[in-house]
């Protein structure tokens, strides 16, 4: 049975103040490192539980951060996430994680329990489009870090992400060295900053290679795999179908393969493909994809180490954008054109 100790009794054993023995608790600052580590002896040794009812109604917020993702069943977000507990582990911090299914009304609701349990703070992949961010995450009132989806205005926020126009473009020059020029693109939807400056990445990246792409050449899909096939599927049937896809995530490239084969065409050898967070980490996969890896899980770890600072720190600088380097993997999804062969 667990012995429910109380602050004030361990601060009794040790002959210390209850607030040393409480900033010990709450991993806060000015504690001697040797009595810092002789409470959190006695706090393990009692196996202390905090009262986090109490701390909520005391300081009007909790060691808990709030995680809102748009789908947990993709690895990316899994991998985030994964970052984010290494980075709360050794801070005596909780997790309250929220899945919104690429629903808005989902992650308002989410948003709204989060504020009921008084977060200390939110690290979030939002579906909102631009103009809905700052309404939604506004009235928090506490840090929220942004991950893959960014507001885009002039409001400073908190965020980490890589670059997601050049990685794009490396994408893209990478197929126009396979000798493609007619690269078609599927991106997410439209006024998600991602999805947005993936395109433009796409855009960038023909242009710069004396390529004006036309505008059947890119369509706005949703991040699903069906949408992936959707649009691959209008995509053949086009007069000058693609020899080449860049898609903005792994799900669509997943939805797009099968489109392919499904009109009795292979890849690489018929149509090459590539995508954003299309990495087998299993090798179980049939297909190695091209793919742009983003660093998921230090993106998690990042966005913990900014939440927690800037909860900790009480600071009402709401502005540090951090870019982390993206990985682009040569693999077997992208080959030389048909026709140049």
């Amino acid at each position: 049975m667990i012995n429910l100790v109380k602050l004030k009794d361990i601060a009794e054993e040790l002959k210390l103040s209850v607030s040393t023995v409480s900033r010990v608790v709450n991993n806060q600052d000015r504690v001697n490192p040797a009595t810092r580590k002789k409470v959190q002896e006695a706090l393990q040794r009692h196996h202390y539980l905090p009262d986090e009812n109490a701390r909520r109604l005391k300081t009007n917020t909790s060691n808990v951060l709030g995680i809102i993702v748009p789908d947990i069943s993709n690895p990316f977000y899994a991998r985030v996430i994964k970052g984010i507990e290494h980075g709360v582990m050794e801070r005596r911090y909780s997790l309250l994680l929220c899945n919104t299914d690429e629903d808005i009304v989902q992650e308002e609701n989410a948003i709204n329990l989060l504020m009921r349990q008084k977060v200390a703070g939110i690290i979030v992949a939002t579906s909102a489009r631009q103009q809905l961010i700052n309404a939604l995450y506004g009235k928090t009132g506490c840090p929220v870090v942004f991950f893959d989806n960014v507001p885009q205005s002039s409001q400073p926020v908190y965020s980490v992400t890589i670059n997601n126009a050049k990685a794009t473009r490396d994408l893209v020059r990478y197929m126009c060295e396979k000798g493609h020029e007619r690269i078609y693109m599927i991106t997410g939807p439209q006024g998600e900053s991602s999805a947005d400056e993936r395109l433009a990445g796409w855009r960038q990246a023909l242009t710069g290679q004396g390529i004006i792409p036309e505008d059947t050449w890119y369509r706005f899909g949703d991040f699903r795999e069906a949408s992936g096939y959707r649009i691959m599927t209008e995509f053949l049937r086009q007069a000058k179908p693609p020899t080449a896809v860049c898609l903005a995530n792994n799900f669509m490239a997943y939805g797009a393969i099968k489109a392919i084969e499904a009109a009795g065409l292979t890849v690489p050898d018929d149509l090459s493909i590539a995508a954003f967070d299309a990495a087998d980490e299993t090798g179980l996969m049939r297909l190695s994809i091209t793919t742009v890896v983003q660093p998921a899980e230090e993106i998690g770890l990042v966005s913990a180490d900014l939440c927690l600072h800037a909860a900790q720190q009480r600071s009402s600088t709401k502005c540090q954008k951090v870019i982390l380097d993206h990985i682009l993997l040569h693999n077997e999804t992208v080959a030389c054109p048909p026709e140049s062969r």
